[in-house]
């Protein structure tokens, strides 16, 4: 009976055990299956959150259509249209070249064979007053006009402002020298003291037509008497014209009607100079204020047999300066009106 017992007891126990270690084996089992679910769901967040990632990415390169789109490009300059001009008719002009510009941007409102080779006559002392006021700025020095420079001017019958030889004019009466009587005296002197010689000055002279984009002019001399190399076209005058109007020095001088010179030992009452341009108007009784309003404000004239009548003048209409270049004005009478008129007519057609 007790054995009974004891063995009943040993079954239970065997049972006991047994449901024991399928627990155990179950519980690992669900720890295991748990591991793996915990694992692949992981594996999926991350692939999720890549491929995210990835389509954000692929977004941003691709851009999004409904959101603004950055440029980084740097901004293109906008060139300002050029306002309109009027064009001009070279209609009766006794001019056989003449070119007309606006003055703030030479856009070109007549063109009467402007881009043709001309012989620049006296318009080439304009380069002369140029480099002068750029190279030689303290307007009150003196300089002494050279002796031996006046026998080739008598010989060519160049034009002169009338100073003699080792008279001490100032700069500015010899810049009013060359650009209102055309002294072709007062050249030569300027032309010494800028650039030792002649020869250095007109050096200088073509290096400033480089420079200015003159690509048709080439000087020999700095008084424009007459040589087969020394030539020009309208077009690189006006641009030269423009240059010359940036100073305010020339400007004072170009519109000058008449000029007395500060006295010196040889001329203890100075020298009166007249404009030619100017004085030729008031001669003709031709008034520099036309019809139309515009109002003909300086100028520089030129002439040689070959040149013909020259001038590079300035005029004043509606707010705008505009610059007028004719040349080789050479009609039968050969009149000096010839290259004014031509001035009068061109400026009076502006509107």
């Amino acid at each position: 009976m007790a054995q009974k017992k004891k063995n009943k007891r040993r079954r239970r126990q065997f049972q006991q055990k047994v449901i024991l270690s399928v627990l155990l084996v179950i519980i690992i089992g669900l720890i295991g299956v748990l591991g793996y679910q915990m694992q692949k769901n992981e594996k999926k967040q991350m692939d999720g959150n890549a491929s995210a990632s990835s389509s954000v990415s692929s977004s941003s390169l691709a851009g999004d259509s409904s959101a603004p789109i950055s440029d980084s490009s740097p901004e293109e300059e906008i060139t300002p249209t050029p306002e309109p001009v009027q064009q001009i008719s070279s209609d009766g002009l006794n001019s056989q070249h003449a070119l007309l510009v606006r003055e703030s941007d030479l856009a070109e409102m007549m063109n009467l064979g402007g881009d043709e080779r001309i012989y620049p006559a006296s318009m080439t002392k304009i380069m002369t007053a140029l480099l002068t006021i750029e190279n030689l700025p303290d307007l009150n020095e003196t300089i002494t006009v050279p002796e031996d420079i006046f026998e080739e001017l008598t010989a060519q019958d160049a034009s002169v402002a009338g100073f003699n030889p080792y008279e001490q004019p100032t700069v500015r009466d010899l810049l009013y020298g060359v650009l209102l009587p055309s002294g072709a005296d007062a050249c030569e002197t300027l032309a010494r003291a800028v650039g030792g010689s002649e020869e250095g000055f007109v050096a200088m002279m073509n290096q400033k037509a480089e420079e200015l984009g003159l690509t048709n002019t080439h000087f020999e001399n700095c008084t424009g008497l007459h040589n087969d190399n020394h030539y020009s076209t309208c077009r690189d005058i006006a641009v030269l014209m423009s240059e010359c109007l940036k100073s305010d020095t020339f400007r004072e001088i170009v519109t000058r009607e008449v000029y007395t010179t500060e006295a010196t030992a040889s001329h203890p009452e100075g020298i009166t100079l007249y404009d030619t341009m100017l004085h030729r108007f008031t001669s003709y009784e031709m008034s520099t204020t036309l019809e139309n309003g515009a109002v003909i404000e300086g100028g520089k004239t030129g002439f040689t047999d070959e040149a013909g009548q020259c001038l590079v003048s300035f005029a004043e209409y509606g707010g705008e300066e505009y610059i007028l270049v004719t040349a080789e004005a050479m009609t039968d009478s050969g009149s000096a009106v010839d290259s004014i008129a031509d001035a009068s007519t061109v400026y009076g057609r502006l509107q």
